[in-house]
């Protein structure tokens, strides 16, 4: 072992192989994190193997580690390599995927001076010097922070470093991502002692010494001359005094004027001895023990006054780690299995078959069919999460652990809840939303084998736990476990690599939805999946619906009987379809259809709560002149700005930020009819009020949810049954159960079937019917209204009948006919520029070079190149948007070879193609 392979975090495909200083023979390992020169540059790189052979001549030397503990697992690092090769991805790029932030930092500069004495004109190399001079060695952050942004300080220093008046030395930043050590202090004296010895801590008084004498004395009084003597003071000192009022002088003999508690105070005030007084009363009131940031909160004290007490030995201050973990905020109590229904059991029986299988040939060859997936196809309130807490628990007993992942983040709340209560102090929450601190205490915590669980996003699949046995994707149909090919992030799908990760380890993986994609639905087709089924909505167990019937005080509930005697079932809610093309001819011109209105007017009255639904943003989708056509659009996007109306009327681009004041008068024709268009969530809220006065509305959207705990606030108002209308876009369609919700309306249904995207169709059979699913969840039963304009779309007819077969049925016939996915695969490669004419250029020139691969080669003849074009968002932030799509069986065999500019994106199985 003479070289380290290392992967770097660099767009570049290669590894490289780095010497090994004897002094870390023999503490180096794979999956350790090292400091290496990578041309010159510091960057922190990732062993991935070792050599006893360099395909280059000359190498470097490694430089540190960085961290003692390998960063990356056995199992992870198998993973990376098979996205790397099966993504065409940087190894590099999908390792770092496995870190949490601000683990890894970039190089920086340190500047020492070197010559003090040294003449120079220029007034910035003047003020340089004189800077290092005074503070010492200086990071370029430091020195930057001295400068206004509008002065060249760096070519500035470049002159004094040629001179050799300045050093400077390349260093790593210290990366954000560290244990949080807090100070706790202990009071070291008893608390009887605490009023003497605070006298010794003040600052030095002739005034005090003076009070203290006469304290001291019987009387509180002595003759002149020996007070002045035996306190130190002189004539002047008794003059203030006594004009203070503090003592009175008779016949040369002094005395207190004021009684002893006021000279107390009195003394206390002078020798400034108030700060140790309340911190140590502090310490003696809280149990002799307390942390330092509450004591110093609470008393209003600073850290000198903690020091000086530390000096005197009254106090001992002690570091210890403090764990930054997010899940403190929730009140969980212990929860036990409920019965299962027959077809739970029956789905829970073949999955645990499959669990006990796997252990116990775990030391055979890694299998490689996909006999280890499991689809779970259970209808919306079937109980899918009772399965996957047996899953979880039948894993955890055999000493392996689990991942359970859920498609946002607005959800993690209420499945981490569920687990917390089945699986107590084993489980972790990792998602994009904690502080850096709370997703490094959580990743080091699973690291060191503390976490057995890990609930949270598709991030939380690099989790490094020791022996994953069990990965779980609830609503696995949902885009959001494909990651965006962005700043050359690997575009891996979860599910993708959850699988093959589970392949590798001999695990298991359960894919639950509703509403399967047609993808995974394809492969069950195959029998490359299994698929369990749980047919039957599950309402809750009997002596809960009991307990519920008494609290509602309902003379009738809707449920029915299963064959569990313990529990009840009900049916999934009726749809209402309402073609608002038909309220148009009738006079409504309102958002909101008769037969909407009119049950959320029974909804009000009956003190029940309903969900509206509305997949778009803002008052408005656009704004446009009704004389010219001119319709307003962000100068960085090329698309229409949205109009707001939350705090003030603005213009706002979903895309970039971008905000523009609310126009009044058309920029090209001068004309004032400009006329709103569209509907957004805004105006369904504005609307409702002025329908409903009295009613209770909250919004769940990305505008009223912008921070971390938002979104759990606006859903605990209505859990509480503080609110009675519940109005949102997609956040509100994924795993929500509340059951006074009776009534669910769909606004509009067509939203997104305009889109040139052949997945439009799934997508809006999926979104229709887990929104519907939101209603009828409790004892009351429930209902739903779909406002569409196109009730003759497949998609939305099938969604109103409940019927996912049927509507699978029609999907795959159109892909099979259309040759798209399942049956083929697609290739995205997306240029973005800020120049057309460079961004147009790029995809023609690739798009040439994979035409002439196909046409000269006999194992592509089923290929095809489509475009290249702009993309439907042609601009975006200022960069211009085109790009070319592949249709080909098999994308790693056609692209290998072909060199991507910097300015593409690769993504292969891509999800979005807008």
């Amino acid at each position: 072992m003479k070289y380290a392979v290392i992967a770097v975090n660099r767009h570049v495909y290669n590894t490289f192989h780095y010497e090994i200083p004897p002094h870390l023979v023999e503490r180096i390992a794979i999956g350790q994190m090292v400091e290496v020169e990578f041309g010159t540059s510091i960057l922190h790189g990732i062993v991935v193997d070792f050599d006893e052979e360099s395909p280059v001549e000359i190498t470097k030397p490694i430089r540190a580690l960085a961290d003692p503990t390998p960063v990356i697992t056995s199992l992870q690092l198998r993973v990376a390599k098979w996205m790397a090769e099966n993504l065409l991805a940087p190894i590099g790029g999908c390792l770092w995927l496995m870190l949490p932030p601000g683990l890894t930092s970039e190089s920086s500069y340190r500047y020492t001076l070197i010559k003090p004495d040294a003449e120079v004109r220029s007034e910035i190399q003047k003020r340089i010097i004189n800077l290092l001079a005074k503070r010492g060695p200086l990071t370029a952050n430091q020195i930057a922070r001295m400068f206004p942004s509008d002065i060249n300080w760096k070519s500035s220093i470049v002159g004094l470093i040629k001179r050799g008046i300045v050093e400077r030395e390349q260093i790593f930043n210290a990366p954000t991502a560290r244990p949080k050590v807090l100070n706790s202090a202990t009071l070291m004296i008893p608390p009887e002692k605490i009023e003497t010895v605070a006298l010794y801590l003040g600052r030095d008084s002739r005034r005090a010494n003076v009070v203290e004498t006469l304290l001291a004395t019987s009387e509180h009084a002595m003759q002149h001359q020996l007070l002045m003597k035996t306190s130190g003071c002189n004539q002047s000192v008794l003059q203030t005094l006594t004009a203070l009022g503090v003592i009175s002088v008779e016949n040369h003999q002094v005395k207190l004027a004021i009684t002893p508690e006021e000279a107390w105070k009195y003394i206390i005030q002078v020798r400034g001895i108030q700060p140790y007084l309340n911190i140590l009363y502090y310490l003696a009131e809280n149990g002799g023990q307390a942390f330092v940031k509450d004591i110093l909160a609470a008393t209003k004290c600073s850290r000198s006054h903690i020091l000086r007490l530390v000096d005197e030995g009254y106090i001992r201050v002690e570091g210890d780690e403090f764990i930054r973990d997010p899940l403190t905020q929730f009140e969980v109590i212990s929860d036990t299995p409920p019965p299962l229904t027959a077809d739970q059991q029956a789905a829970w029986d073949a999955i645990r078959q499959y669990i006990d299988y796997a252990q116990q040939n775990k030391t055979l060859e890694k299998q490689s069919t996909d006999a280890h997936i499991f689809v779970l196809y259970g209808v919306t309130g079937s109980g899918k999460t009772e399965i996957y807490l047996r899953a979880v628990e039948h894993v955890l007993l055999q000493g392996r652990q689990a991942i359970v992942l859920v498609p946002e983040i607005a959800l993690t709340a209420q499945v981490v809840q569920r687990f917390m209560a089945r699986f107590p102090k084993r489980v972790g929450l990792i998602h994009s939303g904690l502080s850096i601190g709370e997703r490094y205490d959580t990743w080091r915590r699973a690291r060191e084998g503390q976490l057995d669980v890990i609930v949270g996003p598709r991030s939380a699949l690099f989790t490094p736990l020791s022996d994953i046995g069990l990965v779980i994707l609830d609503e696995e149909h949902d885009t959001s476990y494909k990651n965006s090919p962005i700043s050359y992030t690997p575009p891996y799908h979860a599910r993708d690599v959850a699988i093959e990760m589970m392949r590798l380890n001999r695990g298991t993986v359960i894919l639950g939805s509703a509403t399967p994609s047609i993808e995974t639905m394809y492969r069950v087709e195959q029998r490359d999946y299994q698929m369990v089924r749980l047919s039957q909505r599950v309402l809750a167990q009997r002596k809960r619906i009991e307990r519920q019937i008494e609290y509602l005080h309902l003379s009738q509930a809707r449920y029915a009987p299963t064959e569990t005697t313990e529990a009840v079932a009900i049916d999934l809610p009726p749809i209402q379809v309402v073609d608002m093309r038909d309220e148009l001819h009738a006079g409504n011109r309102s958002i909101f259809s008769r037969a909407l209105q009119s049950a959320l007017q029974e909804v009000l009255e009956t003190r029940q709560q309903a969900i509206l639904f509305l997949n778009r943003r803002g008052t408005a989708t656009f704004v446009m002149c009704r004389d010219c056509g001119y319709v307003a659009k962000c100068g960085r996007c090329d698309t229409p700005l949205t109009y707001h109306t939350d705090n003030e009327q603005i213009l706002f681009c979903h895309h970039c930020g971008y905000q523009a004041p609310l126009i009044f008068e058309c920029p090209n024709c001068q004309s004032k009819r400009i006329r709103h268009f569209g509907a957004g969530t805004q105006l369904v809220h504005k609307t409702l009020h002025n329908l409903f006065p009295d009613a209770r509305i909250v919004r769940w959207d990305q505008d009223t949810a912008k921070t971390r705990d938002a979104y759990q606030q606006i859903l605990q108002r209505f859990l509480d049954r503080k609110a009675d209308i519940l109005i949102g876009t997609q956040m509100i369609a994924k795993g929500l159960d509340i059951p006074l919700v009776t009534l669910v309306g769909i606004i509009s249904a067509d939203t997104s079937l305009g889109f040139p995207d052949f997945r439009v169709g799934e997508h809006t059979f999926q979104m229709l019917t887990q929104v519907a699913g939101r209603a009828g969840r409790g004892l009351l039963g429930g209902r739903v209204i779909l406002q569409t304009y196109q009730p003759e779309n497949y998609a939305i007819i099938a969604a109103a009948q409940h019927d996912y077969d049927g509507f699978y049925k029609q999907e795959i016939a159109y892909r099979r006919q259309l040759h798209q996915p399942p049956f083929t695969r697609f290739v995205r490669i997306l240029f973005q520029h800020r120049h057309q004419n460079k961004v147009m250029q790029l995809a023609h020139q690739l798009a040439n070079i994979l035409r002439r691969k196909i046409e000269h080669s006999s194992f592509f003849t089923a290929s095809e190149v489509i475009g290249p074009a702009p993309c439907f968002y042609a601009r975006i932030d200022d960069q211009f948007r085109w790009h070319v799509l592949v249709r080909t069986q098999n994308p790693v065999a056609l692209l290998t070879g072909i060199d991507i500019p910097p300015e593409g994106m690769l993504d292969i199985d891509p999800i979005d193609l807008l």
